[in-house]
């Protein structure tokens, strides 16, 4: 039943029945088919490091877990509960960065352009399935363990739409992926089944040293600690397995996605810690949730994550230069037709 009304919403959108609506701003948007982590953002972040010095850029989000409502400016010092944590946790990464949390992505395009009239390119967060608001560049993820095209819609899978749905993205992101070789590649590829326009490309996590929650400048190495692991991510496997092959981790305490912490859990926490911990015994967490624990009296590590991206052969050039290229022909086309800025016949 589930699949059954996406794929009529769907229809409703290319038909145009459904209408969608395009802003005289750049945007791409990030997204995935499945519910749950595809590591998407860092790859957001990856974005933003990359393209933040050509364009001053605006974040829209959801800001899922959040209890405030309506249109809301992120900023750095406020909180989880009032942002989302994956918002807070980026403003506080990239101070340079507009970011706005709205149930409706288009209410937030359109106060960006009153309001911010600097903002010249606009990244929507986790907004695929999104449709009433266009984007230039449409940008799907799907984790490499769990490929949307070998997964099911939900009751059945994790997919919100059917895998046909990856036809609509430009660039598809094959993320957290083991090393791989080139046949590899070329055989995942194959799998995919890429429309002639569609670009593929490889992603891998590269995890940083962990620095102290209050002090980022402190960092510690993980080989020289025993770890207990505190996680509320969606899927906390590739992490555990990372931390098995480089420290001692005595033990994971682990809650759901965008758990909102509690002092009964933060008294578990505390009571596990006081009652293993060594002079070597450190408390880890991710980022995400660092932005949820922060207010917490906790002696905190945050284990950091990057996104590197392979160049695909066919494509020549990697991620982001073919963005910057792709974003620069767009905008001329932009500037030809502003009269039609506010067209409801682009369905992508």
């Amino acid at each position: 039943m589930y699949g059954l009304i996406t794929y009529l919403r769907n229809k409703l959108f290319d038909c145009g029945v459904l209408k969608t609506q395009t802003h005289s701003l750049l945007t791409i948007g990030v997204g995935n088919l499945k519910v749950g982590g595809t590591g998407k953002t860092p790859f957001v972040e990856h974005l933003l490091t990359n393209l933040s010095s050509e364009y001053n850029i605006a974040v829209v989000s959801r800001g899922y877990g959040r209890k405030s409502k309506g249109l809301q400016i992120v900023s750095p010092c406020g909180t989880a509960e009032e942002f989302g944590d994956e918002p807070l946790q980026m403003s506080k990464k990239f101070p340079q960065v507009l970011f706005v949390v709205c149930k409706d992505r288009n209410t937030a395009i359109e106060h960006i352009e009153r309001h911010y009239p600097k903002i010249d390119l606009v990244l929507l967060d986790d907004a695929y399935q999104h449709r009433y608001v266009s984007r230039d560049i449409n940008i799907l993820l799907s984790e490499y363990s769990r490929p949307f095209f070998s997964d099911k819609v939900m009751p059945f899978g994790l997919l919100r739409e059917y895998p046909q749905g990856s036809k609509r993205a430009d660039y598809i992101v094959i993320t957290k992926c083991p090393h791989i070789d080139l046949q590899q590649q070329k055989d995942f590829v194959c799998r995919i089944d890429p429309l002639p326009n569609q670009k593929v490309f490889f992603s891998h996590i590269c995890y940083k040293d962990p620095y102290l929650a209050d002090n980022k400048n402190t960092t510690t190495d993980l080989k020289t600690h025993e770890v207990i692991l505190i996680s509320g991510i969606a899927n906390p496997k590739p992490l555990v397995e990372h931390l098995k092959s480089q420290t001692h981790l005595l033990q994971t305490i682990i809650f759901g996605d965008h758990h909102a912490f509690s002092n009964k859990d933060i008294k578990r926490i505390t009571t596990i810690y006081e009652s293993t911990k060594t002079e070597n015994t450190i408390l880890l967490t991710t980022e995400k949730d660092a932005s949820r624990l922060l207010h917490f009296p906790l002696p905190l590590y945050v284990l950091p994550i990057e996104t590197t991206i392979s160049q695909y052969p066919q494509n020549n050039q990697t991620i982001i230069n073919q963005i910057k290229q792709d974003l620069c022909t767009i905008k001329s086309i932009k500037r030809q037709n502003t009269s039609n800025h506010k067209s409801t016949n682009y369905h992508k």
